[in-house]
């Protein structure tokens, strides 16, 4: 998924209860926070971007643990 993809995932959760909203606001903050950054195109397809907070390939591990739950 990418990065925009997660955002939008996390704008569009349903909210069951009042205090989901500073949660989820957390999370994404945390998912702005660990942004691809870098890369370059190869035959169309963006290669090697790096986690701007991390400096390891995007996604990453925050970003995989996330995503992961967000299953």
């Amino acid at each position: 998924m990418t990065h925009d993809e997660l955002l939008n995932k996390l704008d569009s959760m349903e909210m069951r209860y009042k205090n989901e909203a500073p949660r989820r606001n957390a999370l994404r903050a945390v998912v702005e926070l660990h942004n691809a950054r870098g890369g370059w195109i190869f035959q169309g397809v963006l290669q090697d971007q790096f986690c701007g907070i991390c400096d390891v390939e995007y996604p990453c591990p925050t970003i995989q643990a996330i995503e992961k739950e967000l299953k």
